[in-house]
């Protein structure tokens, strides 16, 4: 609305980005700090949004929260992350008109549209973001004020990514307080790593030169290429799994994204052009930019779902088809919260209908009841469906929905 605020906010592994904007998703304000434990992240929450409103004062409107490629993975492991920071915004703090947006989107839109990508970039974008403990790769379609994801893919690895990489160079390099000296000296010296790196990666004489020190130690680029080697394989599969064509431009987003070597793998193995490299709060610029209607994301094709709901009207049982949005919280019909009864464990499974294909799930491990769900998006297919104990006491279940089978005819 006229005059209000927006405020955009990324919780990653490692750090959180949160941005206040103005008209047009202007950032006003951006605040990024180390993630705190589980337990600490409401009072963490607080604060940071009282330190953005502080550099940013004004009347506060919607709140826009990104959504990892991770938790759109369709497992049960990515929608649970998922809930957890919605209970954490939604019950423990209170925060009204929340809305949740694709990180794939945020990231697009500020590649391509927020005048920080050199140039931007408009047509075929191949996006990558990498984290303390994430890889994922999408292609998108950038036009004028709008951005679209037409393939994800996820690195299946789990010690891959920023966190490892600092892990891996610890190991042989064992100096008081690494963290910290590692960290301060990547900023401090990181036109040096960029020249040594880019020798060393293709060449093996130049492995022994010191890139980094910390106190009395040198970190040599050996040592580094070593710590990157299993980051590069990942990063180069899930490239792999969606690149189509040479794109117009390509975007590395994500703290790790800055490391050197990232935009020379791709460069090496695909061909690609020198990519944007837009830093750990790129997600919070693009969600601003979206939130305020600068940039529209536009909804990938998804199946459709639907549950069949069955209730007696006049002594006669009556089917009907209630479609589940994705984007909506719970699932409602006729205004109303949809409610099903979950039987004793292990009894029939229930039904939706995905496409018209009607699927059955298994019996989800709760206890029997009635349950609210909600259905949750997925980038790998129908997505998940969530079941909240309708009383409010117990936690989500979360209750994948199979992708379709792959015939025979349709294997790629």
């Amino acid at each position: 609305m006229s005059g209000e605020l927006t405020v955009a906010l990324d919780v990653g592994s490692a750090t959180t980005a949160l941005a206040v904007g103005g008209p047009g998703g202007r950032p006003l304000a951006t605040v990024v700090e180390p993630t705190p434990d589980p337990a600490d992240l409401p009072v963490f929450l607080s604060k940071l949004l009282a330190t953005g409103r502080e550099r940013a004062p004004g009347a506060l409107g919607d709140i826009a929260v990104t959504m990892p490629a991770r938790w759109l993975d369709g497992t049960a492991e990515g929608v649970r992350a998922h809930e957890r920071l919605r209970r954490v915004l939604l019950a423990e703090l209170g925060w009204g008109q929340v809305t949740w947006l694709d990180q794939v989107d945020c990231i697009a839109a500020a590649a391509s549209h927020d005048g920080r990508a050199a140039p931007s970039v408009q047509g075929p974008l191949l996006v990558c973001d990498l984290g303390a403990r994430t890889i994922a790769a999408a292609r998108c379609a950038a036009g004028p004020g709008t951005v679209r994801a037409d393939a994800v893919a996820v690195a299946d690895r789990h010690r891959v990514a920023g966190r490892a990489f600092a892990e891996a160079v610890a190991a042989a390099t064992p100096v008081p307080a690494f963290d910290a000296l590692f960290a301060e000296a990547r900023t401090r010296q990181a036109r040096r790593a960029a020249a040594v790196l880019s020798r060393a990666w293709t060449h093996p004489r130049y492995r022994e030169a010191p890139v980094y020190r910390l106190g009395d130690a040198e970190i040599t680029a050996g040592t580094l290429v070593g710590a990157f080697t299993d980051t590069a394989e990942a990063l180069t599969d899930v490239v792999r799994r969606v690149l189509d064509g040479t794109p117009a431009g390509v975007a590395l987003a994500g703290g790790f994204g800055m490391f050197p070597l990232a935009g020379r793998v791709l460069a090496d193995t695909f061909g690609l052009p020198d990519p944007s490299r837009l830093g750990p709060a790129a997600a919070v610029r693009g969600a601003l930019l979206i939130a305020a209607g600068a940039v529209t994301a536009a909804p990938p094709a998804r199946p459709a779902v639907t549950l069949p709901l069955h209730r007696l009207r006049r002594g006669l049982l009556e089917v009907r088809e209630v479609p589940l949005d994705p984007g909506a919280d719970i699932a409602r019909h006729e205004g109303r919260p949809v409610r099903v009864e979950i039987p004793d464990r292990g009894t029939a499974p229930f039904h939706v209908r995905v496409d018209g294909r009607d699927v059955a799930l298994p019996p989800p491990d709760v206890p029997p009841g009635e349950y609210l769900l909600g259905l949750r998006p997925s980038h790998a297919g129908p997505g998940a469906l969530v079941l909240y104990p309708a009383g409010g006491a117990g936690e989500p279940r979360p209750c994948p929905i199979p992708p379709a089978p792959v015939t025979d005819g349709a294997a790629r």
